[in-house]
C-alpha cells in the first residue's frame, strides 16, 4: 500500500475529525473571499468613497477580519493535531520512521487543505453575488451590477497559500521534536493556562468594578476621553480572563454555599476540577467572539443609527444654497414654482443671506492655529428665524451651532481673528454670546454653524465681498416626500447648469485659499456623481426624503460587511465551542465509564454529559453578550452619540437572538453528542 493510498484510506476512517478541519478552512477562505470580492467592487466603492473615512474604516475592519481568520485556522489545526495524535504515536510505537510518520501525516493535511482552500475560493464569488443580490433591495442611486473585485480573490488565495504553508511548516516541526511517549497522552494534556489561583480570581474581580470606576473618572475630562475606553477594555479582557480561568473552583464553592447541589452533581464538579483548564483558553476566546459579534454591529451601526435620527429631526424638508451669480436664475419663486411641478405644496419659509469669510481656528497653543471658512448671517435674519432677540455691537459677533452637532468650540478666547477674501485683509472682532441650540437650523447638511453679526456691520462686509462670497440660504418644508428625488434632481441640473457644469469640491475653502498651505484646485467636473456631489458638494441642494434614502443605501452596505465580520466571528466561537466539546467528550470516555462501573446509570450519565456540554456552549454565550451590551452602552455613554437607550435596546435584543441561535444549537448538539458518547461507553463496558 502506497503512502498516499494510505493517508486517503485514514481520510476515509476518521472522516469526522478530518471533516472538522475542511469545514473550518473552507469557511474561513470562503468568508474572507466573498468580504474582498464586495469591498473591492467598483459598486460598493462607489458607495463608499475611497476617499472618505467610511471605507478607510471598512478596510480596517477587513484587515481585522484577516488577522481574526488566521487565528481561526492556528487554533482549528491544533485542535485537529490533538485528534491526530493518538493515531501518530500508534505508528511511531510500532516502528514507523518519524520522517515517514511527518511524511503521511502531511499527505492528509495537504489534500484536506487543498481540496477545502479550492472550494472556498470557488464559492465566494456566488456567495458574494447572493449577498450583493439582496443588497440591491436597498440600493437606488448606484449601476446594480454585480462587478467581482478580483482583489478580493487575490487575498484570499494569498492567505490560503501562506496558511497552508505555515501550518504544514508547523505541524512538521512539532511532529519531529515530540517523542512516541509524550505524543500518546498528548489528547489528554490539559492546556497551558495561567491564573487559576484563588488569589488571580480576587484580582479579577477586582479589576472588573476598578477598570469602570478609571473609566467614569477618566471619561468626563476631556484630555483623557480617548484613553478612557482602553482602561475599560483592558480590565474587562484582563479580568475576565482571570475570573475564567477559575473554573475549576467552582465545584468547591457550589459545595461551600449550595451543599445539597453539589452532592446531586458530584462527579460533574469533579470532571471541571479535573478537566477545567482545557476549559479556560476556549471559554475565554469564545467569550471574546461572541462580544465581538454583538459589539461590531451595534458599534458600527450606531453611527448610522444616529445619522438616521438626526436628518429625520431636521426642522425643514428643503434646503437650496445659491451663490449671488445665481440669484437672478434660481431665487425663490423660482424655486416654489419647481415644486409646484413635482405637486410639492412648499411652505414655513426662510431665506437667510450668508457671507463666507476666513477665521483663525484659536487653539490654546499658538503655534497650531489654522485658517478655516466661515459663514456669517446678519443678527435680523437669525432673529426672523429664531424668533430670538440678540443684543450685538458693531465690533462683536455672537457665534452658533446646533447642539445635536456640536463637538467643541473654536474659538478658545474672546478675540476673533478674521479674513475677508475679497480685499485679502484681516480684521478683528469680539465675541459677545455663544448659542447652543438644536433643530433651528439643518444639522445634517454643513451648515449648521455660522457667525452672526450686527446688521450695519454684515452690510459693510457684504458690500466689501464680491459675488462669489455671497450666498442666499432657502429653508423649507413640503408634502409629498415621494417627489422629493424629482423634485431634488431638477434643482441639481439647474444649479450645475448655472455653474457651467462644474462642481466645487469644497468651496468654501475659496474663502482662504491664499491664507491655507498646500491649497488645491477644488473644481472638478460634475460628472453625474449623484453620490459624490451629496457628500462633498456644499451646493448639493438637500432633501430629508432622499437623504434618509442615501444614508439607508450607504449604511446598508457598510453594516452589510461588518456584519461580515459578526458572522465570522460568531461562527468561529461556534465551532471553537464544538471542537472543545468533541475533544472533551472523547477525552473523558475513561472517566464515563469508570462511573457506569461504579453504578451510574444511563440516565444521569446522559444527564452530566449534557451538563458538561452546556457549561462549554452557555458560559461564554452569555459571558460575551454581557460584555458586548455593557461595552456599547458604556462606549455611548462618552461619545456623542443622544439616542443611547435605542442603541443599548438594540445590543440587548441582538444578544438575545445570539442566545436563541445557541440554543437551538445545544438542543441538537447536546442530543448527538450525548447519544454518541453514551453508546460508546456502553460497548465498552458490556
Amino acid at each position: 500500500m502506497t503512502l498516499n493510498e494510505i493517508a486517503k484510506k485514514l481520510i476515509r476512517q476518521n472522516k469526522g475529525r478530518y471533516l472538522i478541519l475542511s469545514l473550518s478552512i473552507c469557511f474561513a477562505i470562503l468568508m474572507t473571499g466573498a468580504y474582498g470580492v464586495l469591498l473591492f467592487s467598483p459598486a460598493i466603492t462607489d458607495v463608499l468613497m475611497t476617499d472618505g473615512s467610511t471605507y478607510l474604516i471598512a478596510l480596517g475592519m477587513y484587515g481585522i477580519t484577516v488577522l481574526g481568520i488566521v487565528v481561526f485556522l492556528f487554533y482549528a489545526n491544533s485542535i485537529f493535531m490533538k485528534f491526530q495524535m493518538g493515531e501518530i504515536g500508534i505508528f511511531l510505537s510500532l516502528g514507523m520512521p518519524p520522517k515517514a510518520v511527518t511524511k503521511m501525516h502531511n499527505k492528509q493535511f495537504d489534500l484536506v487543505f487543498a481540496f477545502s482552500g479550492v472550494i472556498g475560493v470557488v464559492l465566494s464569488i456566488p456567495f458574494a453575488f447572493a449577498v450583493w443580490s439582496f443588497l440591491t433591495l436597498f440600493l437606488s442611486y448606484t449601476d446594480h451590477t454585480f462587478t467581482i473585485g478580483w482583489q478580493g480573490i487575490f487575498i484570499a488565495i494569498l492567505i490560503w497559500i501562506s496558511a497552508w504553508g505555515i501550518l504544514r511548516l508547523k505541524n512538521t516541526i512539532s511532529l519531529s521534536k515530540a517523542d512516541v511517549i509524550k505524543i500518546l497522552h498528548s489528547s489528554s494534556e490539559n492546556e497551558e493556562v495561567k491564573g487559576a489561583k484563588p488569589i488571580l480570581g480576587l484580582l479579577g474581580l477586582f479589576a472588573i468594578p476598578m477598570g469602570v470606576i478609571l473609566f467614569n473618572i477618566t471619561a468626563v475630562i476631556d484630555g483623557l476621553k480617548t484613553i478612557s475606553m482602553l482602561f475599560l477594555v483592558i480590565s474587562l479582557i484582563g479580568g475576565g480572563y482571570l475570573l475564567t480561568a477559575q473554573i475549576t473552583t467552582i465545584g468547591t464553592l457550589v459545595k461551600r454555599f449550595f451543599p445539597k447541589a453539589y452532592r446531586k452533581n458530584i462527579l460533574f464538579y469533579n470532571l471541571v476540577r479535573q478537566k477545567g483548564n482545557q476549559y479556560t483558553l476556549s471559554l475565554f476566546v469564545s467569550s471574546l467572539l461572541i462580544a465581538l459579534t454583538v459589539f461590531s454591529i451595534c458599534f458600527n451601526g450606531s453611527s448610522f443609527l444616529e445619522l438616521h435620527y438626526q436628518v429625520k429631526e431636521d426642522p425643514y424638508d428643503y434646503a437650496v444654497l445659491t451663490t449671488g451669480e445665481q440669484q437672478k436664475d434660481l431665487d425663490e419663486s423660482t424655486i416654489r414654482l419647481m415644486a409646484e411641478e413635482h405637486n410639492i405644496s412648499t411652505s414655513d419659509w426662510h431665506s437667510l443671506d450668508m457671507l463666507l469669510i476666513g477665521r483663525e481656528h484659536q487653539y490654546q497653543e499658538k503655534e497650531k492655529n489654522e485658517w478655516g471658512p466661515e459663514f456669517v448671517i446678519s443678527q435680523s435674519s437669525f432673529e426672523d428665524l429664531t424668533g430670538q432677540t440678540l443684543s450685538l455691537p458693531e465690533n462683536g459677533f455672537g457665534y452658533f451651532e446646533d447642539s445635536d452637532n456640536a463637538t467643541f468650540q473654536t474659538f478658545s478666547n474672546e478675540q476673533g481673528n478674521f479674513y475677508n477674501p475679497s480685499v485679502h485683509k484681516e480684521f478683528h472682532l469680539t465675541k459677545t454670546s455663544l448659542i447652543s441650540e438644536e433643530n433651528i437650523v439643518n444639522n445634517s447638511t454643513q451648515i449648521s454653524y455660522f457667525l452672526i453679526l450686527n446688521d450695519k456691520t454684515f452690510q459693510e462686509l457684504k458690500n466689501s465681498l464680491g459675488p462669489d462670497y455671497q450666498f442666499r440660504y432657502y429653508l423649507f418644508n413640503g408634502d409629498h416626500p415621494e417627489n422629493s428625488k424629482a423634485f431634488q434632481d431638477e434643482l441639481l441640473g439647474k444649479i450645475v447648469t448655472l455653474n457651467n457644469g462644474e462642481i466645487f469640491d469644497s468651496y468654501q475653502e475659496a474663502a482662504v485659499q491664499d491664507k491655507i498651505s498646500g491649497y488645491s484646485d477644488v473644481i472638478i467636473p460634475y460628472a453625474g456623481n449623484e453620490l459624490y456631489a451629496a457628500r462633498q458638494w456644499d451646493f448639493y441642494p438637500y432633501a430629508k426624503a432622499t437623504q434618509l434614502d442615501i444614508l439607508l443605501e450607504s449604511g446598508s452596505v457598510y453594516l452589510l460587511l461588518i456584519f461580515f465580520i459578526a458572522i465570522i466571528a460568531f461562527v468561529s466561537a461556534s465551532m471553537i465551542m464544538c471542537l472543545k466539546i468533541a475533544g472533551t467528550i472523547l477525552q473523558d470516555q475513561e472517566s464515563y465509564q469508570r462511573a457506569v462501573y461504579l453504578g451510574l446509570k444511563e440516565r444521569d450519565l446522559k444527564k452530566m454529559i449534557r451538563k458538561q456540554i452546556a457549561l462549554i456552549y452557555f458560559f461564554p454565550t452569555f459571558c460575551g453578550s454581557i460584555t458586548a451590551i455593557f461595552m456599547i452602552n458604556r462606549f455611548m455613554a462618552v461619545s456623542s452619540v443622544t439616542h443611547i437607550s435605542a442603541i443599548t435596546v438594540l445590543a440587548v435584543l441582538l444578544s438575545v437572538v445570539v442566545v436563541i441561535i445557541q440554543i437551538i444549537a445545544f438542543g441538537v448538539l447536546q442530543r448527538r453528542m450525548t447519544a454518541v458518547a453514551t453508546k460508546a461507553v456502553y460497548e465498552k463496558n458490556y
